[in-house]
């Protein structure tokens, strides 16, 4: 078994709480829609939002267009309702910090749409590097070529990489990709976890 040099990990859901409840809750605060509407629009436009293929600008425009909704829009509402929901792991950062410390590289590679980038400049992110972030890369998970783009950033080889995610389809879409998957539920299994992986 090759030995693993970097691990990554996932961000809404791993190192931050997900924020998706929090920022559909806020959206339709604002845009003065009901929770139903709100996350049809959601659903059907995100993908597209996450891959950099529509703009924010875009991505409310068919929100509107869906719903019907009159609110007025701030200049980043996404930003906004992300900076509301926003709450970190701090355990996690704290296993992520230990085990940068111990020599191994670490990233992040998530499903992140451009106008949440302005949060991992915080003081705690700069241990990450790399980070594949589904809006840069073009491709989400579970999709292989993101899995790709990481192993091809990091230079090194699949097994090498452990990859932690909350979402079990995207760790084993991980493990399709030769990476070393990891699924995520606590810090302190997380740890257990990397005791048994990592030594």
């Amino acid at each position: 078994m090759r030995k693993i040099k970097a691990v990554i990990f996932d961000w809404g859901g791993v190192l931050i709480e997900n924020p998706t409840e929090g920022i559909l809750r806020h959206s339709r605060e604002v845009l003065r829609i009901g929770s139903g509407c709100m996350l049809a629009a959601y659903r059907k436009l995100i993908p597209c939002f996450q891959e950099g293929r529509i703009s924010e600008e875009e991505f409310w425009k068919g929100v509107r267009r869906r719903t019907g909704a009159k609110g007025q829009l701030p200049a980043s509402l996404w930003l906004e309702a992300f900076e509301k929901s926003y709450v970190e792991k701090k355990d996690v950062f704290d296993v992520a910090r230990e085990l940068h410390g111990r020599g191994y590289r670490t990233g992040i590679l998530s499903n992140t749409e451009e106008p949440a980038r302005p949060l991992m400049g915080k003081d705690p992110y700069r241990i990450f590097d790399p980070l594949v972030l589904s809006w840069q890369a073009g491709a989400s998970e579970p999709q292989r070529r993101i899995f790709e783009m990481l192993v091809e950033t990091l230079a090194l080889d699949p097994p090498e990489i452990l990859f932690i995610d909350d979402v079990q389809a995207y760790v084993d879409a991980a493990g399709d990709a030769g990476l070393r998957g990891l699924l995520f539920t606590d810090a302190q299994t997380l740890r257990k976890d990397l005791a048994a992986l990592l030594g």
